[in-house]
């Protein structure tokens, strides 16, 4: 049997409770159950949001499959997993090159290409959803930030929370920001003030100990200069300084020297779906430096011999994902993949994790049957034990519909208007604000193969029946000037 964990998550407010967590428990492990997996551990983060990868357990279950600790991972949905599409593409990720496969308890994703793109639409729907509505919330916390006010976010360490709810210098803590500006400009490292942290107990708003990403986000932090900002509120002076500026600057100046040294690391997605359409062969990314020293990436034609020109990484990427979002933008082609996604969705579908509504109705008729023959045999132990079984289920049930009922949202998989809308907030990348990322989620979710002719270019679709998009002419590739023209 595979060695099977649960990870579930609810968010931070204050109608969330425990509840959440054991409903989305409780479908997992009826998943678990009925495919005949092995349930070896349960990962759960309590008043945590999914758009963000901070959330301990979770990062406890990531270190854990690194160990090789389990096989298969079981999530009620996929926001579950991550609200955000950046986290979810670099953690799944990790997880498939750890060999641990992700199942959902709630949504029947399909094996083969068209399971890829539907978790991917799936994540972008998520987010889309979580970001909408967001921004009701986010109309009044506007206010307060104008006002200079905590918005109830995570305290930066080093601050507190005065009386009118202003940000307040920490005298405990703040000498030791200070001082970890001043260990960083006299050359430790980040492995090095995250011991001195240790050392001396201090840790992230969340209670956790800091990692090497939290002091690049301590020192990079303008709030240590008196910059408030939150969202699209930024007032300087807005908060008491801790660290003089000319220390802060000195900083930053030195981390943008030492970043310089690193060579830059280069993606290439296309990697395994860019094939040679004049020897068949596929292209491998390959770097080169120029005499100006500059460093280029490209694709090069594997094929003995082949003379396929090399095709500059991110142009050819960027192309791609621009053709594939505008051929699939087009009215027609949208309602073809959407009514698609939906059958795939439903062919071989388990059944549908029944509505909380649903099984409390039922639960009542239970429990109606069950007082009836109570008052027939009244000491029964195993029918007083049914009792006892059915009432906590029936309130566990309750708690989480009142908590969930303010966030409640079309499920796209079963209506194709609703998934056409997820669709395009993904094509047009919503949220996205690094092209080259939205680029690569295009490619990941949609494209299954490219083929480069001479004068053509052929991209098969992470889709069945859907017919290949065949590109005549479009670009033409320079090779005296390694560039698109």
């Amino acid at each position: 049997m595979n060695r099977t964990v649960i990870y579930a998550r609810y968010s931070a407010g204050s109608g969330q409770t425990d509840q959440s967590i054991e409903g989305q428990v409780r479908e997992c492990k009826a998943y678990i159950k009925k495919n005949k997996l092995q349930l070896v551990g349960i990962y759960a983060d309590r008043h945590i949001t999914g758009r963000t990868d901070r959330r301990p357990e979770f990062q406890k279950m990531i270190t854990d499959a690194e160990a090789g600790a389990f096989d298969v991972l079981v999530v009620y949905t996929t926001d579950r997993f991550s609200r955000d599409k950046y986290d979810s593409a670099i953690y799944k990720r990790k997880l498939k090159d750890c060999g641990v496969q992700i199942r959902y308890a709630a949504e029947n994703i399909p094996e083969g290409p068209e399971g890829i793109l539907l978790e991917a639409l799936m994540e972008g729907w998520a987010q889309y959803y979580s970001e909408e509505l967001s921004r009701k919330i986010l109309r009044g916390m506007h206010d307060t930030a104008l006002k200079r006010k905590s918005t109830g976010s995570t305290v930066p360490i080093g601050y507190r929370i005065g009386e009118n709810r202003q940000y307040e210098i920490d005298p405990d803590v703040a000498p030791h920001v200070v001082h970890a500006f001043e260990m960083y400009l006299e050359g430790a490292t980040f492995a090095d003030i995250s011991r001195y942290f240790g050392e001396h107990d201090i840790r992230t708003g969340r209670g956790n100990l800091h990692n090497g990403q939290a002091i690049r986000r301590l020192l990079t932090s303008k709030r240590y200069i008196g910059e408030y900002k939150w969202s699209d509120v930024t007032i300087e002076d807005g908060m008491p300084a801790i660290v003089p500026e000319d220390l802060f600057y000195m900083v930053q100046k030195k981390m943008e020297k030492n970043q310089k040294r690193r060579p830059p690391s280069a993606e290439y997605y296309l990697s395994g779906k860019l094939f040679c359409g004049e020897c068949g062969s596929n292209y491998k990314g390959i770097s080169g430096t120029s005499h100006t020293g500059q460093k280029h990436y490209y694709y090069k034609c594997t094929g003995k011999g082949c003379t396929a020109p090399n095709l500059p990484a991110r142009d050819f990427e960027s192309f791609i994902a621009s053709e594939v979002a505008d051929a699939l933008i087009d009215p027609e082609a949208l309602d073809q993949i959407a009514q698609k996604l939906c059958e795939y969705q439903k062919k071989d579908a388990p059944p549908a994790a029944m509505e909380p509504e649903k099984k409390l109705a039922r639960i009542e008729k239970q429990l109606d049957a069950l007082v009836y023959n109570l008052s027939q045999r009244p000491g029964s132990d195993a029918l007083l034990n049914k009792l006892d079984e059915l009432e906590a289920e029936r309130e566990e049930l309750r708690a989480e519909i009142a908590i969930s009922s303010g966030d409640r949202r079309p499920d796209p998989l079963q209506d194709p208007e609703a998934l056409k809308d997820g669709i395009l907030a993904f094509l047009s990348g919503f949220s996205f604000d690094d092209e080259v990322k939205h680029n690569q989620r295009i490619i990941d979710a949609f494209v299954r193969k490219v083929v480069k002719k001479q004068k053509k270019i052929l991209i098969e679709l992470n889709l069945s029946g859907v017919e290949p998009l065949e590109l005549e002419d479009l670009v033409e590739f320079d090779q005296n000037s390694n560039w698109w023209r």
